[in-house]
């Protein structure tokens, strides 16, 4: 008798490479609990914003907690960023934490500008930050698009309040932090407020470190979402 595995593996072995794959296709994987089957950690795939390209590479399987319930099959993020800059916030405070910064606002445009087809298959997955203002208390946000906390990039709470999530595959694995805007090295923002003072965010420096700087600072997008 033929079982559900195996018919699974061999619908896995006809699939192409995610790259040539639909969204939808890459969506049925996820929601079919073979994703980590069909795909690789740091494989990519294009999609376009504001009718500009970009790339999102996997950074985990099963890692994020749909709002919905159940686990997102896969989270992916952009390799690079945005060709635009963005502040965190228009003056230099974490006080609103993500929940209430600005920078989560510019997420809901983002979100609009992407292609239907990557839209449609979006999962809202629940999100953990501290509250802002040197605060340990942890706030749970649902988000569809979402920039990574300082632990989910390092796997450590250098500048950060603990709680804020786990380390992704991707990067626990060793691929670089170091991500370009319009081909130059750039520094890039997390979410996490800078647990230490009531003025920074964490971010990612040109070099690949943990770092926090001002939240009224323009550095780079590089936002992450789940299928």
């Amino acid at each position: 008798m033929v079982t559900i595995d195996a018919i699974a593996v061999f619908k896995v072995a006809l699939l192409p490479a995610l790259a040539n794959c639909s969204w939808a296709t890459i969506s049925a994987a996820a929601e079919g609990g073979v994703a980590d089957k069909c795909f690789n950690i740091g494989d990519s795939k294009n999609f376009t914003l504001n009718g500009v390209t970009y790339a999102a590479v996997i950074i985990g399987f099963n890692h994020d907690d749909k709002t919905a319930g159940g686990k997102a099959g896969i989270t992916f993020q952009m390799k690079e960023c945005l060709n635009t800059t963005y502040q965190m916030e228009s003056s230099n405070t974490n006080a609103n934490g993500w929940k209430g910064c600005a920078m989560r606002k510019n997420m809901a445009t983002f979100l609009s500008q992407l292609n239907a087809d990557l839209r449609a298959v979006i999962k809202p997955v629940n999100k953990k930050t501290s509250a802002g203002s040197q605060s340990t208390n942890i706030v749970t946000t649902s988000d569809s698009l979402f920039l990574l906390a300082e632990i989910e990039i390092f796997g450590a709470t250098q500048y950060s309040k603990a709680g804020e999530g786990s380390q992704y595959a991707y990067y626990a694995a060793g691929n670089s932090r170091v991500k370009k805007v319009n081909n130059s090295a750039s520094y890039w923002w997390g979410r996490s407020p800078d647990g230490s003072g009531s003025t920074n965010f964490c971010d990612v420096n040109s070099g690949g470190i943990a770092s926090g700087n001002g939240a009224s600072n323009s550095f780079g997008v590089s936002f992450g979402f789940c299928i």
